[in-house]
């Protein structure tokens, strides 16, 4: 199970729970399935799928759990269509103006009338604890699903203290300097897009599949650009696209570390799930090792660390 994006918080020793107390804990606020008349449901659901029953899947001081959403699907247009028919026939029946207040009422009856028959659909968001260094890794390019599975987790143990990933450097900043100066750390090479930002006055330009020391990006560096994505790749084993808040998207591994998990004997889906938990997430703590020095180490003020 490879992450494709990457979130990272700290957890500032809110989160001790061992393994199996961590399973009994999640056992509490398990996924159920939508009812007839839910719109959502969100849960936790076992890491391993339909090949497990586990809530966490643990291996080295990782523990890996995964929360399920499910939501009601009911299209725009068929809703509209049953309003409209509807707003009609009050006008015509009872010759009288439908405000925007009764379409609303009606459109929430309408809505709750058809909730049994909707179909679902089902999505899934991946993180795991570092339990060593005391950090959550979500897998997710969005701060709004971070945050809800952390809400959940949150419910689910009682308290949480979860920090974004902050380094004393700001990102957009030292993004801007390794364009500008070519002083890139050992062990990174700049990609070929990116993705230059003013807060100013909203001016935005991107390059794709270009060399970025190009005259052109510099001089809009000059102009008053800062680099807000930029793709980068780290000791051939991992690509991504580093943004102005250090959250790592698109998420790119490198043949040598698949090809590793594929290397084990794994007999069984569980087996081959296990291989490639192990393998990634040695990869990652040793990525954001790497990535957080690169930003001048984490603001240890602002996780509380400082003494």
């Amino acid at each position: 199970m490879w992450f494709k994006n990457l979130r990272i918080y700290r957890l500032n020793n809110s989160l001790t729970h061992t393994p199996e107390a961590l399973n009994e804990a999640l056992s509490e606020y398990e996924f159920t399935p939508c009812a007839s008349s839910d719109a959502l449901s969100f849960g936790w659901a076992p890491p391993l799928g339909r090949h497990g029953t586990e809530l966490v899947h643990a291996a080295n001081g990782y523990i890996m759990i995964c929360a399920k959403r499910q939501e009601k699907v009911l299209p725009g247009p068929v809703v509209k269509e049953i309003l409209d028919e509807k707003v009609a026939e009050i006008s015509e029946q009872e010759s009288r103006f439908v405000g925007r207040a009764e379409k609303q009422s009606l459109k929430e009856e309408i809505i709750f009338s058809l909730m049994p028959k909707a179909f679902t659909k089902s999505s899934y968001d991946f993180a795991y604890i570092d339990s060593k260094n005391q950090m959550l890794f979500i897998n997710t390019s969005s701060a709004n699903r971070a945050e809800e599975l952390m809400a959940l987790l949150r419910e689910t143990v009682g308290s949480l203290k979860a920090i974004p990933l902050i380094p004393l450097n700001a990102p957009k900043d030292v993004l801007t300097s390794w364009l500008t100066t070519g002083n890139v750390p050992q062990g990174i090479e700049v990609g070929e897009e990116c993705e230059l930002s003013s807060l100013d006055d909203g001016r935005s330009v991107k390059f794709k599949h270009q060399d970025l020391w190009i005259e052109e990006v510099g001089r809009h560096i000059k102009s008053g650009l800062q680099v807000t994505k930029l793709v980068v790749k780290w000791n051939d084993s991992i690509e991504c696209i580093i943004d102005e808040e250090l959250c790592f998207k698109r998420l790119k591994y490198g043949n040598a570390i698949t090809e590793q998990a594929k290397d084990h004997d794994a007999d069984s889906a569980a087996a081959l799930f296990d291989n490639e938990f192990a393998i990634m997430t040695l990869e990652l703590t040793a990525f954001t090792k790497a990535m957080t020095d690169a930003f001048g180490g984490v603001d240890e003020e602002v996780f509380g660390l400082r003494k």
